[in-house]
């Protein structure tokens, strides 16, 4: 019976691994059976459905490409509104201010009188110097009488040479000294002139910086006062720009959004140790009414002209090409993208001057350049 178990467990074990791998089989077949079903399903829905329509071409806006001669660069130099005459206004003399008679931002004449010192202690002494001056002159006509009585006393030998001699020095020495009176009086005179403050120049009033009752040092300003007249403009420029410049020549100057007129006067020969610049000064060609604050600063304007042939892109259409060159997108006649490596000569707001060989028609895209691609389709934006 053993033996009989020993004989027919392999036979057993056979049968069991074929009923295994005929269920595998059956298996692998039923799975390929479905994929392939399946595909052919979604096959035919797929054959059924509709295919999109291809995605239109982008829409960019494109700027002609004109060839010119040249281009013209324009340049800003910054400045200062200056008067053309500006001083402090003081006395000559100490004394105290009596009198104040104009105040900042008040337009005056030349000559005109805006303040006075006390002249009291002045008048005072002119008086005494006016009367001993009276004295003097009553002695001097009392010895000319003695002087020409001793003249015709000694004419009738009757007076000595010696009178005659006193009465004349006597009458020289008193004209002498009312000389000195009449020049000491001259002196006070001046300086009662100088306790009056007079404009030297039309202008106007700026600080006032005394009051009145202030007790004032020889040479203390009172007032500042400026020139209205022909207001000028300093800029300072580089020495190849100034010696381009012509005196008499007018050019461009904006002053707060203004736009002035003005004239090269001066043109200092000298370098600014501190800006190793050339200092011009140009004359504002406006009503002194209406000319700008001093301390105003205003922006001269050159320009330039160059003579390197190339055309006008738009910003936009400028890119960076490989090894740090540059180059365009333009748009052919056909409607297809193209780039064209361009030679950068001049760049300002919105727009830079190029140089490169453009295609006869070609357009250089204005705006939409990153949303395309070198030979791609485009329209072409009305």
């Amino acid at each position: 019976m053993r033996e009989h178990d020993d004989a027919t467990r392999p036979t057993g074990r056979i049968a069991a691994r074929g009923a295994t791998a005929l269920s595998t089989g059956l298996t692998v077949v039923l799975a390929a059976g479905l994929v392939i079903g399946g595909a052919g399903v979604i096959g035919d829905r797929a054959g059924s459905a509709e295919r999109p329509a291809p995605a239109p071409a982008p829409v960019v806006r494109v700027a002609p490409i004109a060839p010119v001669e040249g281009y013209t660069v324009a340049r800003a130099f910054v400045g200062q509104v200056e008067p053309r005459q500006e001083i402090a206004l003081g006395f000559e003399t100490g004394g105290t201010l009596a009198e104040v008679l104009v105040d900042e931002g008040d337009r005056v004449a030349a000559g005109q009188i805006v303040a006075r010192l006390d002249t009291r202690a002045l008048a005072a002494e002119r008086a005494a110097r006016a009367a001993a001056r009276d004295a003097l002159a009553a002695r001097l006509e009392l010895a000319e009488i003695t002087l020409a009585r001793q003249e015709t006393l000694e004419r009738s030998g009757v007076s000595a040479t010696q009178r005659l001699d006193e009465a004349r020095l006597a009458a020289a020495e008193l004209r002498a000294r009312i000389a000195e009176a009449d020049a000491t009086l001259a002196g006070i005179g001046i300086a009662l002139d100088k306790t009056v403050l007079r404009a030297p120049f039309a202008g106007e009033i700026g600080r006032r910086a005394a009051d009145r009752g202030q007790v004032l040092a020889a040479g203390t300003p009172v007032f500042g006062l400026f020139e209205q007249e022909r207001p000028r403009l300093r800029v300072g420029l580089p020495p190849q720009v100034a010696a381009g410049l012509a005196p008499g020549a007018r050019y461009s100057v904006e002053i707060a959004g203004q736009d002035h007129a003005a004239t090269l006067e001066q043109l200092r020969p000298d370098l600014d140790p501190a800006t190793r610049t050339r200092s011009a000064v140009f004359v504002l060609q406006t009503d002194p009414a209406a000319a700008p604050p001093y301390g105003q600063t205003g922006r001269l304007r050159l320009s330039r002209e160059v003579t390197d042939p190339g055309a006008w892109v738009p910003l936009a259409a400028l890119g960076a090409g490989p090894n740090g060159s540059w180059r365009v997108l333009t748009v052919d006649p056909d409607g297809r993208t193209t780039v064209t490596a361009v030679e950068l000569l001049h760049a300002e707001a919105g727009r830079a001057f190029v140089r490169g060989g453009f295609a006869p028609g070609a357009r250089a895209i204005a705006a939409g350049a990153h949303r395309v691609v070198p030979g791609e389709a485009v329209r072409v934006a009305e």
